[in-house]
């Protein structure tokens, strides 16, 4: 029997770091480091550096993509983001599910499904985070 090798997936997720010249720089000083690596290097950008991360990174193994999304197509949700728009910047790919968003935002997970599909439909690849907080994770305690 042939042993299958799973492909393996790097993802970094920035938070609310960084400024524009910050990722650039950023970037830039990455790319050499990981040319040679088979792997995909995923990062969570803020969605601000969406576009000019995605520009330096075109044609490499890093996938650029979204830490977070709205279900919706449009409308008035202020400070909100559709997923057609983090396509249109050129992301690939977005974190759904972060514990917490779940907790201080109260993400349920009904709404996380409608943001799964929701990413599916606009062939933008969801990450669903099954994980929990840091308090959760001491106390051996999973919240999803």
């Amino acid at each position: 029997m042939t042993e299958s090798k799973k492909a393996v997936i790097i993802i970094g997720n920035w938070k609310m770091y960084k400024t524009i010249e910050e990722s650039v720089d950023f970037i830039n000083k990455l790319l050499p480091e990981v040319k040679e690596e088979t792997s995909k290097i995923y990062l969570a950008v803020p969605f601000t550096l969406i576009k000019p991360v995605s520009d330096e990174a075109k044609d490499s193994n890093i996938v650029i993509g979204a830490q977070n999304m709205n279900d919706a197509d449009e409308g008035a949700f202020t400070g909100e983001i559709a997923a057609s728009m983090l396509v249109d910047a050129g992301a690939k790919f977005v974190i759904l599910g972060h514990s917490e968003r779940r907790e201080h935002f109260n993400e349920t997970d009904a709404f996380i499904n409608k943001k799964v599909k929701k990413a599916l439909s606009e062939n933008l690849q969801p990450i669903l985070c099954i994980g929990e907080t840091f308090e959760a994770r001491e106390a051996n305690r999973i919240t999803i």
